[in-house]
């Protein structure tokens, strides 16, 4: 019986202690640091820089090898069939996530790989992302192509880092 005459003290007790007033914490020390005289500088060299903090500070970026980009070969690399037969592939073997109707993803996964000198695929990545359900079914699609026909340079195959674009509509699934 005492038990339940304590519960209703109790509550009023709790409900006080929540509707007590705290003073305010003391905010006037945390103003930011006054940037009026930060300004971009020039160096003595024609090379300018700045003394702000740089945005993309730890972010990663890609980067991507000159080597695997020449700039004059004789012939681009080939999907077996074409341009027509490459679309055809992506329409047929892209597994289309769930993600995509659910939260009505729209855009395009920008994606890079190597077409070595016997046409295989390597080293696919995503360059821009849409979502990552998406980039993962992008990544799958490119890592299960056909042999590709190499990029040719001076009579030779030669390596080549390519760009495909893969779309995702959720109106398509």
């Amino acid at each position: 019986m005492t038990r339940y005459l304590m519960l209703p003290f109790a509550f009023v007790f709790h409900a006080a202690l929540l509707t007590c007033e705290k003073p305010a914490p003391d905010i006037s020390k945390n103003k930011a640091p006054n940037t009026t005289d930060t300004i971009i500088e020039e160096k003595s060299n024609d090379e300018f820089y700045d003394n702000m903090p740089n945005a993309f500070e730890g972010m990663e970026m890609i980067m991507v090898p000159n080597d695997f980009i020449p700039a004059d070969v004789d012939v681009q690399p080939r999907f077996p069939g074409g341009h027509p037969a490459l679309l055809k592939y992506i329409d047929k073997y892209l597994e289309i996530p769930d993600a995509v109707s659910r939260f009505k993803v729209n855009g395009k996964v920008y994606t890079s790989f190597i077409i070595t000198e016997t046409g295989e695929i390597e080293e696919a990545t995503v360059v821009k992302s849409l979502q990552h359900n998406c980039d993962q079914a992008a990544l799958t699609l490119i890592n299960y192509m056909p042999k590709w026909k190499p990029a040719i340079k001076d009579g030779n195959p030669v390596s080549i880092r390519h760009y495909l674009e893969i779309p995702f509509d959720y109106r398509e699934h």
